[in-house]
């Protein structure tokens, strides 16, 4: 059956923290860009995403991939990362068979990070095949940019905990580093985390969960080729935020209800925005007092004020990013959008001439 507008595959590797972005994504493509969307789950537990994936999304057809046995093929003390990376490895037979299986073949083939071994399952089926950062842009840009580092540079910043350079971008601290960058260099984790960083720039384009004013630093470090340009080799498009709206009302816990009684603007979350504990990260236990004053600056002192009014400007921004009437993240979709359709109508053509 050919396809009468684009098809996109999307693959989302185990955790509601890649399923979410990705079925948001999906849902915007069937939405403003007139896409097919197949959405290919690989999941732990299948109850954890049941909830989910039960409610309705019209031109999305959701597929659960067989769950995978890795038992025999990893450690059980192995890290989440590696167990993660293992089943999406194992599971590439189940998605390339499935591919083949549907009625009219996909256009393109996007995957989360840590699908990027699906690339030669898009090559093989002449698909687009991109890669969805489901984290930030400076994220995306330490993962690219860690395989190219010279050993020494490596070492300053491990052994001598010198913080990481990243072109273009803010370093990365110590305190703040990886845990998989931390391991020894023949442990697995770390060794799939390189390849990683490797394989992304082999895709067509480079879509990244955050916009145009939350990042504007290092999504131009990522286009610069003067800077990490060179290392990301392809397009970045910032497509963000995607996140799962605002549901129904639910059983609150102790906590929410706690959350709920606070005073307005008085509890702000991530949009890069935090308050900085004075005690390392590797020392772990934060005391009571330093609790105390990191609350007050949110609460109480001019610190916190300007953190309560940047959020705020970041929550506009971040809406009006996504925004049909010229929105940057909504246009950077639909460069995506045109890109398949081009894509869509080569295939068509080559298809007559044949």
């Amino acid at each position: 059956m050919q396809n009468t507008k684009p098809h996109a595959a999307l693959l989302a590797s185990p955790g509601m923290g890649h399923l979410i972005p990705v079925l948001e994504l999906g849902k915007r493509l069937v939405t403003y860009h007139g896409f097919h969307v197949t959405l290919f789950v690989v999941a732990t537990d299948a109850s954890t995403t049941q909830s989910l994936l039960e409610e309705p999304y019209p031109d999305i057809n959701i597929i659960n991939l067989p769950l995978v046995d890795i038992s025999g093929l990893v450690d059980p003390t192995a890290s989440v990362v590696t167990k993660i990376v293992v089943m999406m490895r194992e599971t590439l037979p189940s998605l390339r068979s499935a591919i083949l299986a549907l009625k009219s073949p996909p256009t393109a083939l996007i995957v989360d990070l840590f699908g990027t071994e699906a690339f030669a399952v898009a090559e093989e089926l002449n698909m687009l095949k991109y890669v969805f950062d489901t984290s930030t842009a400076w994220f995306l840009a330490i993962t690219i940019y860690v395989p190219t580092i010279d050993k020494s540079v490596e070492d300053e910043h491990i052994i001598q905990k010198q913080p990481l350079r990243i072109p273009g971008c803010k370093p990365v601290r110590f305190d703040d580093t990886l845990g998989a960058y931390c391991l020894d260099r023949n442990d697995q984790t770390y060794i799939e985390y390189n390849r990683i960083g490797i394989e992304i720039p082999m895709a067509d384009g480079i879509l990244m969960n955050t916009w145009e004013d939350l990042e504007p630093t290092s999504i131009g470090a990522l286009r610069d080729i003067q800077l990490l340009g060179r290392v990301a080799k392809v397009p970045v498009y910032p497509i963000g935020p995607l996140a799962r709206p605002v549901g129904p009302p639910v059983p609150r816990n102790h906590v929410l209800n706690w959350l709920q009684k606070q005073p307005n603007e008085s509890v702000i979350y991530e949009l890069g925005v935090a308050v900085r504990p004075k005690t390392s990260a590797t020392e772990r236990v934060v005391f009571r007092a330093e609790i105390e004053m990191m609350v007050r600056k949110i609460m109480e002192d001019e610190e916190g004020f300007e953190m309560r009014k940047r959020v705020k400007e970041l929550k506009y921004s971040g809406e009006k990013a996504l925004s049909i009437k010229g929105g940057s993240s909504y246009n950077s979709l639909s460069q995506i959008a045109k890109h398949c359709e081009l894509s869509l109508n080569f295939q068509k053509a080559k298809a007559q001439g044949a």
